[in-house]
């Protein structure tokens, strides 16, 4: 998925600001493998810029052996240590109990303490993390006329999506290894996927010696279910997994294969229908002010023109120019600035192929109640 490719460790400042005997303790639980890739973990705890070097090299050129739990560690490890990883992690450390040790800690000092003690709170919070920025998803809504009543899926259902997903991966020269996890956040039901990559042939220099290297990444896809809406969000890179995971929720949540639909459900032509009223922010929305500040749009033909309009205002632009929206084309994206009721300012660009991005994680539920009240998103009942 776009933001869910597994980051490298390859600063030496990031496991520079781990307080070194927790850092040496989080290593000896991958003695072994690290052993076996000629790296001795130090005594003292006293790492040098060259142990340190090593480990990246470890880090960042496995060979197929490198522990599971070792690569997913460092994913969530580095994912979170940033300020705004520390405030979740402290919350969390906070309602698990876990007790902090005294003097500073850096973000990637309370990551890897957490993941120590209770792994799953660290996925939590980096998967809360995740779902709760919202700034790019592929949107599909259901065929029902409403939201269904929805029960929590049991471990063997989470189990059978792991096997649907290690079927799927295979299919396609990957591997198996898949994993999911679920979180209830609120009206929202997020699944992280887990999931093994296309074998990768590569060459790294390792003590200035070229040598080849064969491994296969992990990946994490993140697909969310909102219960009061009936909307299912996938973060996935392509179309066959987006497609995918549909059919797959589709059957192991409502025993229905067509329940998501792949369908578009952002209708971007009620921009031409509309005109200048397409920025009425509507009453009682939650919305204050909307503005159309850019589109794109593809002009077919005997030759296929691309077409990007931008201005702060583009309908005053239009206007000013002695210009005017000509529906002939098809609307690939439009981009708005909206201004909420409390003031909050932030930018919503909606895509065709059912794609949406959004600046800031605020305004969320009045967003939507905006697009299915101008008309640009389907409202549930199979209208647009």
């Amino acid at each position: 998925m776009p933001s869910f490719q597994l980051p490298h460790f390859n600063d030496v400042a990031i496991l520079r600001s781990i307080e070194p005997n927790r850092f040496r303790t989080f290593l000896m639980r991958f003695d072994t493998h690290l052993r076996s890739q000629g790296f001795i973990i130090p005594e003292s705890a006293v790492f040098t810029d060259a142990h340190l070097q090593r480990l990246i090299g470890n880090f960042n050129a496995h060979d197929g052996s490198t522990p599971a739990d070792m690569i997913e560690a460092l994913f969530h490890i580095s994912e979170v240590s940033n300020d705004q990883g520390m405030e979740a992690l402290l919350l969390v450390a906070s309602k698990a109990g876990i007790e902090l040790p005294e003097g500073d800690l850096t973000p990637a000092d309370l990551a890897l303490l957490i993941w120590m003690n209770a792994p799953d709170l660290l996925r939590r919070a980096n998967c809360e993390r995740i779902v709760h920025r919202f700034q790019s998803f592929y949107c599909f809504m259901n065929r029902m006329l409403e939201a269904p009543l929805f029960e929590m899926p049991a471990e063997a259902v989470l189990k059978r999506i792991e096997e649907h997903t290690d079927q799927f991966n295979r299919n396609r020269q990957r591997c198996g290894g898949a994993a999911v996890w679920m979180y209830e956040f609120g009206n929202e039901v997020a699944f992280l996927i887990r999931f093994g990559g296309s074998l990768k042939r590569d060459e790294v220099m390792d003590n200035d010696q070229c040598r080849p290297d064969i491994r296969r990444p992990v990946g994490y896809d993140l697909v969310v279910y909102n219960i009061e809406t009936g909307e299912l969000r996938i973060r996935a890179d392509l179309v066959s997994e987006r497609r995918f995971y549909c059919r797959l929720f589709s059957e192991q949540l409502f025993a229905d294969p067509e329940f998501f639909e792949h369908e578009e459900i952002f209708n971007l032509d009620v921009i031409y229908r509309l005109g200048e009223d397409v920025q009425s922010p509507g009453i009682d929305l939650g919305i204050t002010r909307v503005t159309l500040v850019e589109i794109q749009e593809v002009l077919l033909g005997e030759k296929i023109l691309h077409v990007t309009l931008r201005s702060e205002a583009i309908f005053d632009a239009i206007r000013e120019h002695n210009k005017r929206l000509t529906p002939n084309g098809r609307l690939l994206s439009a981009k708005f600035k909206m201004v909420l009721d409390n003031a909050d300012e932030v930018t919503v660009t909606i895509c065709s192929g059912n794609k949406i991005r959004v600046s800031r994680q605020v305004g969320i539920a009045a967003i939507d109640r905006w697009m299915i009240y101008i008309g640009i998103q389907s409202n549930g009942d199979g209208r647009l």
